[in-house]
C-alpha cells in the first residue's frame, strides 16, 4: 500500500499543532492564567436576570398547568387579577383555548374561553408579574 506524501504531511502537520497547543497550556497553567475556553465569566446582574427569567418561567408553567400551589403563586395571581379586575382560574384544554372561570358580580361562575392568539397577552402579563415578585425576593 502506498502513501502519498501530502497525507503524511497533512499528519505531521496536525500533531505539531496539537503539540504546540498542549506546550502553551501547559505554560499558561504555570503562569497561572487560565485559557479563553476554560471559563464563561457573567457579571453578577446577568447571573441575577438567568436566574430571574428560569424562576419566572417555571412559576407561569406551574399556575398556567395546576393553578396557583403556594403563596408567591397567589401574589402574583392576585396582582393580575386586580389588574384584570376579575378573577381568574387557570385551564388549559387541548382545543387550542384558554379557558378560564370569572366570577361575575353576582358571585356566579362564568366560564369564559380565549383563543391561544388572544390569552398571550395574559401570559406575558402573568410573565412580567412572576418576574418582578422573584426579583423582589431574591432582594429579601
Amino acid at each position: 500500500m502506498e502513501i502519498p506524501s501530502y497525507q503524511i504531511h497533512n499528519v505531521l502537520k496536525v500533531y505539531s499543532k496539537q503539540v504546540s497547543q498542549t506546550k502553551m497550556i501547559e505554560r499558561n497553567k504555570a503562569l497561572g492564567k487560565s485559557t479563553s475556553s476554560d471559563k464563561i465569566n457573567l457579571s453578577a446582574e446577568g447571573k441575577r436576570k438567568a436566574i430571574i427569567e428560569k424562576v419566572a418561567s417555571d412559576i407561569v408553567e406551574r399556575i398556567t398547568n395546576f393553578g396557583p400551589q403556594n403563596d408567591v403563586d397567589y401574589e402574583i395571581v392576585n396582582k393580575l387579577k386586580d389588574e384584570l379586575g376579575q378573577e381568574i382560574d387557570f385551564k388549559q384544554k387541548g382545543d387550542r383555548k384558554f379557558v378560564f372561570n370569572v366570577i361575575d358580580e353576582n358571585d356566579n361562575k362564568v366560564k369564559t374561553t380565549l383563543s391561544v392568539e388572544d390569552s398571550n397577552f395574559v401570559i406575558e402579563r402573568l410573565d412580567q408579574l412572576a418576574k418582578e415578585v422573584v426579583d423582589k425576593n431574591m432582594e429579601i
